[in-house]
């Protein structure tokens, strides 16, 4: 049993510069530039292949010199002049820690360094492995690679029922609409979904009294762990018998739903630190109660199934088809503590 972007469009305007590169002297200029100020982060996509990561700052310099790198105060990943407040950073697809700063340029000087951000980024590998094989830097169990777990997906064509009892009440069903109708529109429509309220409590209905592809939602305290509010058993086949039960220790545990459902669905848990960037609080994070899956999370779906991702796919499968990355030992250096 498991448990529990809006984008925004930035003018990015370069007018020199490249990779990285050595940092400007950190002290004030003798022109007497100002450093920038309100340096911060607009917004953070991550891609399959590059982590975007969009920032923005205040100033009044006639143009700026942007760094980002690998240790606080360097210049190794990035260096580049740009005119304008606001810049788009395509970063490498790998789990780092990298660090942002600004300074305001002219002819030939420099200000004072904005202060500097730490950047966190996400390879959508560590991801997709984490959400269908349970497994990897991100997951619940890293080492579970070691042992080639197998995906549970449903299979294309799949309408899932997903029966909602009276007693969960119509807020559950709402939010069970919106989860799936969110993971059909990921699917292209391959997955979709029904969803309604049936008078049965089903307190005492087990699998086989569900139709295959089917979901049970009832409020009904039988999770095994201690304090949670809601729990799932990841339903498709052959990791689950083509059927789940959310169910909700009470009706509160309405709060759960699109992350029981995602287990229903067959996806497990994901660390990251969320509290770096609100475009990472996973639904699928073990500690978060957040609604909706995430655009990282959408996006290693889309990903995920644009590589090959099938019914009862095993993770070597995933590593050979390049959607995984090959297990070190390690666990995520985001990983929520």
């Amino acid at each position: 049993m498991r448990r529990l972007l809006v984008p925004v469009a930035l003018v990015v305007m370069a007018a020199c510069g490249g990779g990285g590169g050595s940092a400007p002297p950190a002290g004030p200029s003798s022109n007497g530039l100002s450093a920038p100020t309100s340096f911060r982060v607009v917004l953070q996509k991550v891609n399959f292949t590059s982590n975007e990561v969009q920032v923005s700052w205040s100033g009044t310099g006639s143009a700026y010199h942007v760094f980002a790198s690998s240790t606080p105060g360097g210049a190794d990943k990035l260096s580049i002049d740009v005119t304008g407040t606001s810049y788009n950073w395509i970063a490498p697809r790998e789990e780092a820690v990298y660090y942002m700063r600004v300074v305001a340029t002219s002819g030939g000087n420099f200000s004072s360094p904005s202060t500097e951000l730490p950047i966190f980024t996400i390879d959508l590998r560590n991801a997709i492995d984490a959400l269908f094989f349970g497994a990897g830097p991100m997951a619940d169990s890293p080492s579970l690679a070691n042992f080639n777990p197998t995906a549970a997906v449903w299979p294309d064509g799949t309408v899932v029922q997903i029966r909602v009892s009276v007693e969960a009440g119509d807020a559950a069903r709402s939010i069970a609409q919106t989860f799936s109708d969110d993971y059909a529109a990921v699917t292209g429509g391959a997955i979709r979904a029904t969803v309604q309220v049936v008078a049965d409590n089903m307190h005492a209905a087990q699998f086989a009294d569900l139709p295959e592809f089917s979901i049970g939602m009832r409020v009904l305290q039988v999770c095994p762990q201690v304090g949670v509010i809601a729990c799932a058993n990841l339903g498709p086949a052959p990791i689950g018998p083509n059927r789940s039960f959310v169910n909700l220790n009470q009706p509160t545990g309405a709060v759960a739903v699109e992350h029981e459902l995602g287990h229903s669905y067959g996806l497990n848990h994901v660390h990251v630190n969320s509290s770096s960037r609100p475009e990472l609080n996973f639904l699928m994070n073990p500690v978060l109660l957040a609604t909706g899956l995430s655009e990282p999370e959408k996006n290693a779906i889309i990903a995920a199934r644009n590589g090959g991702m099938h019914p009862g796919m095993r993770r070597n499968e995933a590593l050979a088809a390049g959607l995984v990355l090959p297990f070190t030992g390690q666990t995520s250096i985001h990983r929520q503590r």
